[in-house]
């Protein structure tokens, strides 16, 4: 049975509390995970990460029906449920040249014809654009099994709502999201989205080859721009001292002041789950 590498849930759970709470889950192609939000109380209640790389002789769709089907959270009753997929065949399209018979063009001529599998599309809240991305196909139909009730939406499309991505005009702002071998980077400049895009890496000196690459792409000044770093990443790692050789804003992401964590949140610093608590605040 796969077990939780972060598992952040209360000793001692309210039912009440949970039944009137939002479940928020994010799948993607190595990791399954949830949050747990009273919409109400503003209280984030429980957080539990899955890694589904580590599973040899297991599909993908094994991995996330054994998830759904033996964590017992999952099995109760909550007042909403919201699905982000974090797939990174996403593409961004202008509102005015949008039309939903371009998803499959669109997707194939950038990420190709070899994965058959769901192509979906929604409006990216305050832009005058859509996100048109692929998953799985059998992934998304157990899902719709489980919570038939359930929203959908892509982790592009909500992470560009972030309410600390609004700059003033001219201010140069880059995000970041880590993961143990990806990362996401979006680009801003003032109100003005440039990049949100995925990359792979090896080692912290491939994330600071991507990072001075989109700087010379964006003409961004290196000392002026704000860099934004979520995720599983602390100060004394070797890939954060590569991204302070290089930069001299770098923040870490932070959380709403307004917002109370369950105490078994306290064991772990507020950026290493920023950016999928932050999406249970505007779904």
């Amino acid at each position: 049975m796969l077990k939780a590498n972060f598992d952040i849930v209360p000793e001692m759970r309210d039912a009440e509390e949970l039944r009137n709470s939002q479940l928020l889950i994010e799948v993607g192609d190595k990791m399954f995970s949830y949050v747990i939000y009273n919409k109400d109380n503003r209280r984030f209640v429980g957080l539990r990460q899955y890694n589904l790389d580590y599973t040899p002789g297991k599909t993908m769709l094994e991995n996330v029906l054994e998830i759904i089907t033996n964590d017992e959270l999952l099995q109760d009753s909550f007042k909403e449920a919201f699905i982000i997929y974090n797939y990174t065949d996403s593409n961004f399209l202008p509102e005015k040249v949008f039309h939903i018979e371009l998803n499959q063009p669109v997707t194939e001529v950038i990420y190709g014809n070899a994965k058959k599998g769901l192509l979906l599309s929604e409006k990216v809240i305050g832009y005058k654009m859509y996100n048109i991305y692929r998953v799985p196909r059998d992934i998304h139909a157990l899902l719709q099994r489980k919570f038939a009730s359930g929203n959908y939406w892509h982790y592009y499309t909500l992470l560009l709502n972030d309410t600390q991505m609004h700059t003033s005009d001219n201010e140069q702002v880059i995000k970041m999201v880590m993961r143990a071998d990806q990362f996401l980077v979006a680009v801003f400049n003032g109100e003005k989205i440039q990049l949100v895009q995925s990359y792979a890496y090896q080692t912290p000196d491939d994330v600071s080859y991507y990072l001075l690459a989109i700087c010379n792409r964006f003409n961004i000044n290196q000392d002026k721009v704000t860099l934004i770093v979520s995720g599983l990443l602390d100060e004394q790692s070797r890939l954060y001292q590569e991204l302070l050789k290089y930069f001299l804003q770098v923040q870490w992401d932070r959380m709403p002041d307004s917002v109370k964590m369950d105490a078994a949140f306290r064991a772990y610093p507020d950026h290493y789950f920023s950016p999928l608590l932050k999406m249970a605040l505007c779904v």
